[in-house]
Formats: C-alpha cells, structure tokens, sequence
C-alpha cells in the first residue's frame, strides 16, 4: 500500500512539472515589453498616459514576438470595477505572420485594448494568449493612475501646439495650466489613436494640428480607405457626432487638406478647391472675450517685418450651418474672409481655424494665452474650461473628487420604492445585542438557571440558527422578492442625419444570489440600431485590487465591437449595481421603411431672420411629453400647454420670450438637484440655513440643469460646473444669440412605475435592456418585477 501511495505521488509530481514545463513554453512565446494607459502627456516629465476615472481609455501595448505564433491571438485585459469585482476584455490580435524576434505595436496589428479606471490607483494586468485561453506572455502589471473627471484634458493630434499657455489669473496660479485643472496631452502617432469613440470618452476637446502634422498620419486618417484606418477615422468624428468637441487647424497644409474627402465635408467652412490657400503679412484678429463679458479681445497675428504666412481660404458649404466666430458679429467687416468658423456635427461641435496653432507666427504672438483660452472656451466647453472647481492640482496628484451631477444621478436611481434602507444605527445595535446573547446572557441563563455549562455545545448553534433564520426572514420581509430596475433616458434627435443618440443609466436590484448579462438596443420605435452601443458599469471612485473573493465578468467584445454587453456580472443578494449605456439608432418605423422622427417645417420669415414661423411633429414612439420649451437664438419659450403630444402638430409661436440662461436658473431646479449630493450641501460658502436643511426634491429626476447646465449657472465668483462626466450632453453652447439656425425643443416622460416588462418595453421606454443574454443572440428574457422609467428627450429642428 505504501508503495502504491509513493508511486501515486511520483506520478502527480512528474504530470505537474509537464504541465509547468508546458505552460512555460507557452507563455515564452510572446513578451509585452510595455503598455500604457490613455494618452501620451504633453509634458515629457510624465511618463503614464491621461486618463480619467470613470471613463474609458485606450491601452496601447507594446510585444516582443519570441517565437511564431500560428494560431489565433488576443489581448486580454484584467481590471477591478467601482466594486471591486474583477473585469476582462479580450481583444482579437492578430500576430500571423510576424517573425520570431520581432517588436511590434499591438495597435498596429489592429489590436487597441480599453479599461474603465474605477479609481485614483488600481492595477490592469496585461496578458497575451490564444483564442482558447492558453497564456502565450507572462502577465505584464500597470498601475493606473487616473485623474479625477473634473481635470480639463485637451489631446492634440498632429503638430505639437505652440507654446500652449492660458492667462494667469490676478491671484496667481500654482501649476502651469490653471494650477494642474487643466491638462494637455499630445501625439503625432497614428498608433496612438483609438479604434473605438468611447477610446475618447475622457478627453474634453480634441485639437487636430495639421500644419506640423505627420504626413502619413493625415492620409491614413482622411484620405485612406482601408478598414484599420476608417475605423479610426470613424472613432473620432463619431466621438464628436455623440457630443465630442474637435478644433482643426489649417495653415500651410491647406492645399493637401483640401482634398481630404473624409475631413473637408465635416468641416464648418469648407477649403477652397481652387485656390485652397492664401498669404498674409499679418492679421488682425478678434475673439469674444468669455463668459459675462460682451467686448473682444483682438491682436495682431504676424507683421514687426516677419515673413508672408500661409491661411486657409475658408468659403461655406452649401446648404450647411455654420457660423462665422472669427471675426465675431460686432466685428465683422463686408470683404473681410473668415479666420474661424463654426458649426455643429450631431451632438458635438466641430471649429475650424485658418491658421496653424503649431508654428510661427503663432508661436510668438503676444496674445498666444488669450487666444488658447479661447480654444478651450469656445472650440470645447466654456464654463468647465476655467479649471473644474478652483482647487489647485498638483501635476501627478491623485485625488478621486466626483461631479454632483453624476452621483445625483446614481443616488436616484439606487432609491427604490418598497425596499427600505435600514441604517447602521439599527445594525449596531442589533449586533451588540447578538454579542450580548451569545456571550454574557448565555453564560448566565447555563449557569445560574440550568447549572450545565456543558449545554452551550447545544444552545450555541441553537442561538446562531434562530438568529441567522430571524436575520433572513426579516432582510427578505424589508428587500422583498422582486427583481427592481430604476432607468433614466436621455434622448437626442438629429433629424440633419436621421440618427438617434441615446444616453441610459439603469440600477439593478437583485432580490437573489444571480448573475446577469447586461445589453441595450433602442426601444421599438425609437430607432433601428447601428451597433453603436457602449455598456458600462459605474459607481463611486474606489481604488485597489478586486476583492477578496474573485466575483469576475467579461466586457463583451468581438472582431467588430467592443464593449457592447457585459457578460455574467454577479449581484448579491438584495444588493444592487448601477450601469450606464450609450447608444445610437437610426430612426424607423417598422418593417424597414425608414423616416424622421420629428417632421418640420420651420423658416425665417422673408428678411428677417430673428424670427421663426412653422410647425413640427413628433412621430417617436412616446405618446406625450410634458414640460416642453424651445430654445431659439438664446432665448427661451415655454410650448403653450407645456405638452406635446405624437403624431399632434405644433404651431411654433416664439413671442414672450426669457434669456435662455435666466429661464434655466429659474425652472430647471439644478440646485435642487444637486443639492441632494452631501459634498455640494455642505460646500465652503453655502448658507448655514441651507447647510442645515439642504433643498429637498421628489418625483422624476429635473434633469434639464444637467443638458443646459453651463447654461444655469451664474456668472458669480465660486461658481462651477458640476457636471464634468457629463459635458458631452451639455449643449449649452448652442444657446448662443448668433446660432440662428436650429430651434431646440425639449420635453419629458415619466410614466408611473409599474412590471418591469411593461415599463421596460413599452412606448415610453427608448432603450431595451437584455438582463440575461447578449442582444440579438436569441430571444430576450422577460423582465420580472417592476421597474421606474423616465426619459427625457431633444428635438434639433432645422431652420430653413
């Protein structure tokens, strides 16, 4: 028998060390020699990428082929969530054909990796391995180092920007770029671009340099043809289409770019074909000076006896929207060309400037801060431009502040209706009382009453089973049994390209031990999708490793998308986690017969263009919303009724107008709305009444502060945005009095709650959820329980 026992032992030693010797081979096969997180810093002192928490980043990694790999390939990526639960992306490689010994870039094999940073310090763990899950590399550590999402991160492609400064302010400032809050990457690098929009998702205004701009670059982004390079190029002008905001600058390469047929129809302005370009000594510029103040600032670009400097000779599209922003309206003299123009593309706002930003004379124009300031203001966001929320930022400090608005958000979805939150008072309490039962009173009543220490071998596992059975009885009796979704939409519709974007964050609770597979789809009648969906897990900043126990789920990904599911994402019991979703559709009606959703008819009457006349009509499945108002050249005017119902024609009657800022701050209830976050409560400065009794809000959630927000705020000292996860939906920009061009139209639905199936599916839901399967793989699963839906929605009606 012993020597059976000794024979077996050998036997299990000698399989392990084949096994080891195996798997060693074949994680010898590849080597990652680097891999970087975001975008590479301007600043050369700072060696990891830009990124944010809570938005996605691009991870770009750098492989050592040790010896040929014939079979399929694929990055995988490891990374904790906001609870600590353990995430994986695995991304088609393709490392056919490349010798033994060589070094390539994963991106330029079509391979990009993307993590969601859950908090100010974290690990991604890098592995190679086949298709089938063998390791071909040793896992490769990154620390992740995320800045929080209030940092202003400009990224700019092609040439280095020249001498990128903004003004100091009179108090002085402790960083270079507004005390840290503002930060600047760079990259010349093809490779370095995302393949996907989201890869884009922490970024706040992209600058596309094209005067110092790599050759190959250009071309491989606007003039190439071939898949890897249109997915890149697709990437960023779809980031912009979904609220992204892009700054071109062209100058001496005018004539090439003006060929681009990827690049010049999407521009503001197009470049002239004949003659692209044009020479100057110098130009006197002028620029709108900011937020609050109706003057402009002005210099001289080039002259003191300088060279003769190259523009771009910008002439309008035809039939396309656009405005005029430099010279700005109290400038403008007849004759006189366009220096920089503006217009929309979907969501997003897309400036071109006819200049180079990256060489002479820029370079050394006396008002080069003011003017970057105004990049930042008016070619992204305005408000948030000025530095988040004053507080100085060290380069390289870590800290994990969140925006109001994005936990205002969360807090509402977490509250359920029927499941009550017991506080950690009654918890405490009732765990001393446990301590109590099982130490001091159990000892007593054994030895005083009954006189047989000996039976706690008994009452012990008697007390814990009672309590435990109690503990059970009572969580289900307070959670209950049902499965609960709250879900919140976002809607935007662009009848200028058909399409329909669609922003949804949902909370799920789980009444058991389960695991879900999280999918959206536009809803019926909202749109037919394009597979542009984006899924997400979110919560609060928390750094570190995934817990104890290994509770994991998969980013779905495959060779066309990624990140469009979320694959056995494990919930506890009576616990719950909240997602966020961002997709978009192209609006149908059924049966592949493809129309509008909003028809319209609106003009300016003959000479005057400060006035609208016409109608419009909704044909979106919801069959009301409520607390409707257009906006039209900054103004705002509440619909007659408030209601507009579908397929119901509305007469537009803009008479009794308000100052679209004005109306914002008096109706949309932002305060309120932020004020349920304890951190804006309580901030320095706020009244002790308020302070003591912070605003209180019931019903649906008044989102409008958050779609206008720049728009709601104040222009007051110690003022700030509060929405920096979510300045893409802000469209206060096209609030301006020039943008004469649109009338934007908005509304809300909130049906009362009722079965989750009903509420989730019904007209008034936009987006689908898929809870237990990848959608389109086989018939949806019926959501039991009940759920609460809201939806709020953007009509961007043209004016002809």
């Amino acid at each position: 028998m012993r020597t059976a026992a000794t024979f077996r032992t050998l036997l299990a030693a000698a399989l392990a060390l084949v096994l080891s010797a195996a798997t060693a081979g074949a994680r010898d096969a590849v080597k990652i020699t680097g891999a970087t997180v975001g975008f590479p810093h301007a600043a050369r002192d700072r060696d990891e990428g830009l990124a944010k928490f809570g938005a996605w980043a691009p991870v770009f990694v750098s492989l050592e082929v040790l010896r040929e790999v014939a079979e399929p390939a694929e990055l995988f990526l490891e990374a904790p969530d906001a609870d600590e639960i353990g995430t994986s992306l695995a991304v088609p490689l393709d490392l056919a054909g490349v010798s033994s010994g060589s070094k390539v870039l994963a991106a330029d094999r079509g391979c990009v990796g993307y993590v969601r940073p859950a908090g100010a310090a974290g690990e991604l763990v890098v592995t190679v391995r086949t298709a089938k899950g063998t390791a071909l590399s040793e896992p490769f550590r990154v620390r992740l180092r995320p800045r929080e999402p209030l940092i202003y991160a400009v990224l700019a492609i092609g040439g280095q920007p020249a001498n990128f400064e903004l003004p100091k302010p009179a108090s002085g400032d402790t960083g270079p770029l507004r005390a840290g809050r503002v930060e600047l990457a760079h990259t010349n690098d093809f490779a370095q671009l995302p393949d996907q929009w989201f890869g884009y998702d922490g970024v706040d205004l992209v600058l596309l340099n094209t005067g110092g701009a790599n050759p190959a670059l250009l071309q491989r982004l606007f003039a190439s043809d071939e898949p890897g390079d249109a997915r890149r190029r697709n990437a960023l002008l779809e980031w912009v289409r979904r609220g992204g905001r892009l700054a071109v600058s062209v100058g001496v390469n005018a004539p090439l770019v003006g060929k681009f047929p990827h690049l010049n129809p999407v521009l503001p302005f197009a470049i002239n074909p004949v003659a692209p370009g044009r020479t100057a000594d110098a130009v006197e510029l002028y620029w709108s000076a900011g937020t609050g103040q109706a003057n402009t600032l002005g210099g001289v670009l080039g002259g003191a006896g300088g060279p003769a400097f190259p523009l771009a000779h910008l002439v309008p599209h035809k039939d396309k929207a656009a405005r005029v922003v430099i010279p700005p309206a109290g400038r403008a003299v007849e004759g006189t060309l366009p220096v920089a123009a503006q217009s929309a593309l979907g969501l997003g706002r897309v400036t071109v400037i006819g200049f180079d930003l990256d060489r002479e004379p820029f370079a050394s124009f006396p008002r080069r801060a003011d003017f970057w300031d105004w990049v930042l203001r008016e070619c992204g966001t305005n408000r948030a431009s000025a530095g988040g929320d004053g507080k100085p930022r060290p380069p390289g400090a870590l800290t994990e502040e969140e925006d109001e608005a994005a936990v205002a958000i969360r807090q509402h979805n977490d509250s359920f209706d029927g499941v009550a939150v017991v506080s950690f008072g009654w918890i405490a309490m009732l765990i001393v009382l446990y301590i109590l039962l099982i130490g001091p009173i159990e000892y007593y009543f054994l030895k005083r009453v009954l006189g047989r220490l000996e039976l706690t071998w008994v009452t012990f596992p008697i007390i814990v089973l009672t309590v435990s059975a109690a503990a059970y009885l009572s969580a289900d009796a307070v959670k209950g049994r049902e499965l609960k979704v709250n879900k919140l939409d976002v809607v935007d519709v662009d009848p200028a390209s058909g399409r329909v974007y669609g922003t949804t964050w949902f909370t799920v609770f789980s009444p058991k031990i389960d695991k879900y597979t999280i999918g959206v789809t536009p809803g019926d009648g909202w749109g037919y999708s394009d597979g542009g969906v984006t899924v997400s897990a979110i919560g609060a900043p928390r750094g570190g490793r995934p817990g104890i126990v290994r509770r994991k789920y998969a980013i779905h990904a495959d060779d066309e998308r990624v990140a469009d599911a979320l694959e056995g994402v494990p919930i506890q019991v009576w616990s719950t986690k909240a997602f966020t979703a961002s997709w978009s559709g192209l609006y149908n009606t059924g049966g592949g017969h493809f129309r509008t959703a909003v028809e319209s008819d609106l003009v300016h009457p003959p000479g005057d263009r400060s006035k609208v006349i016409g109608t419009f009509t909704h044909t979106l499945n919801v069959p009301t919303l409520t607390d409707c108002v257009a906006f039209y050249a900054g103004e705002a005017y509440p619909l007659p009724g408030d209601v507009i119902v579908r397929g119901q024609r509305v007469r537009l009657v803009l008479d009794q107008s308000t100052q679209a800022s004005q109306w914002l701050q008096n109706n949309s209830k932002s305060e309120a709305l932020l004020s349920r976050v304890q951190s804006y409560a309580e901030r320095p400065g706020q009244k002790a009444a308020q302070k003591a009794q912070p605003q209180t809000l019931t019903g649906p959630l008044p989102l409008l502060g958050m779609l206008f927000h720049e728009a709601t705020l104040k222009n007051e000292e110690g003022v700030y945005a509060r929405n920096a996860s979510l300045r893409r939906l802000d469209q206060s920009w096209r609030l301006s009095p020039e943008n004469r061009d649109e009338v934007i139209v908005v509304g809300r639905a909130a049906p009362p709650s009722g079965p989750a199936e009903e509420v989730l599916s019904g007209p008034y839901a936009p987006a689908k959820l898929w809870l237990k399967g990848l959608p389109g793989a086989g018939e949806r699963w019926k959501i039991p329980g009940t759920a609460r839906q809201e939806t709020w929605v953007r009509f961007y009606l043209p004016v002809r």
